[in-house]
């Protein structure tokens, strides 16, 4: 149940707002649970990241605002193992969220697939210090799959969650670097974003995989003049609107949230994290429109995404581009395509 004052609170925390939702159980009640363009986001950097590393035993990904795993998990079980070859005996996933109940769904589901603890999972849900919480395997003939799971705070600097997610890794930085729940659009102020942005650069090897999946202009366009014209104003409600694209929406349980839509900003995040030898672009992931009804639905957008990014191929994204899109997703890769990089 949220409260009166937890709806009207401008100070909410993301982690009481995210445990709130994921213990509704409304957030991942979609009828198209997982879109086919994150699967095919998730499926091409995976192929580049085993051509990049041909010999490596361990592949490693970290998810920054993993929730309950409704993504990555999904796909863990449904298509990275046929991109994995026989050098590679271990995947290993660091799942990184402020909010241990989703952590605890997600453990709670894997178990139900077959994942045993390593160790016993502790959780510790109003701890003001990140702490890896234990993790779960599953083997198989070919291959052994751990899900190692860190909860994190909030309140500490971006570069705490980077040493936690490091130590979760024996040390090792990552070959693939994830965000695919829009998380880093939760993160209020442009200088405090580009930090979390810095720090999952600096946690992946030079030559790995990134994937920020992020939403764009073209979502929550009813609220966006909105909160604009509270900005000029001055009149934020204690909220930290700061720029073009900040605004609060409610949760499907009626919570207020702060959030940042990205747009051309975007690209020059993406500069900044990228150096010799890296290339970066965005692709589409979702046009606008009501959650999907069917899996058709979903395909006939999914075709529309397609096309557009087709389109976009090799360019530095427009105002206009980011408008299109309800969701998109910003790559860095030593190869792929260049669309700003």
């Amino acid at each position: 149940m949220v409260t009166e004052s937890a709806c009207n609170s401008a100070n909410l925390s993301q982690r009481s707002i995210c445990d709130e939702r994921y213990s509704a159980g409304l957030y991942d009640d979609r009828s198209v649970p997982v879109l086919t363009a994150e699967r095919d986001a998730l499926s091409n950097a995976m192929q580049r990241a085993v051509v990049t590393f041909p010999l490596t035993h361990r592949i490693s990904l970290f998810d920054f605002g993993y929730g309950t795993g409704r993504v990555i998990n999904d796909w863990i079980e449904g298509q990275a193992r046929q991109y994995l070859r026989s050098a590679h005996q271990e995947l290993r996933l660091v799942a990184y969220d402020v909010s241990s109940v989703g952590l605890r769904i997600a453990q709670e589901r894997l178990r139900a697939v077959g994942y045993e603890p390593t160790r016993p999972v502790r959780w510790e849900t109003g701890s003001a210090q990140g702490y890896i919480a234990g993790a779960v395997r599953k083997r198989q003939p070919d291959v052994s799959v751990t899900v190692v799971f860190v909860h994190g705070c909030e309140n500490e600097p971006p570069d705490v969650m980077r040493e936690l997610a490091l130590a979760a890794n024996d040390g090792d930085h990552y070959l693939l670097t994830t965000c695919l729940y829009g998380s880093l659009g939760h993160v209020p102020g442009e200088d405090l974003r580009r930090d979390y942005f810095r720090q999952l650069s600096e946690l992946t090897s030079p030559r790995g995989e990134i994937i920020l999946c992020l939403s764009a202009t073209g979502d929550l366009v009813e609220i966006q003049p909105e909160w604009s014209e509270k900005l000029a104003a001055g009149d934020t409600g204690g909220f930290p609107i700061e720029r073009h694209g900040d605004l609060v929406y409610d949760t499907e349980i009626g919570q207020q949230n702060f959030y940042h839509v990205f747009g051309t900003e975007l690209n020059d995040y993406m500069k900044s994290i990228t150096t010799a030898g890296q290339r970066w672009w965005i692709e589409g992931i979702r046009y606008p429109g009501d959650e999907f009804e069917s899996l058709e639905t979903e395909q006939a957008n999914y075709r529309l995404v397609q096309q557009a990014n087709e389109r976009k191929r090799g360019r530095v994204w427009s105002a206009d581009d980011y408008r299109e899109f309800h969701s998109i997703a910003a790559f860095r890769s030593p190869v792929g395509p260049a669309n700003g990089g």
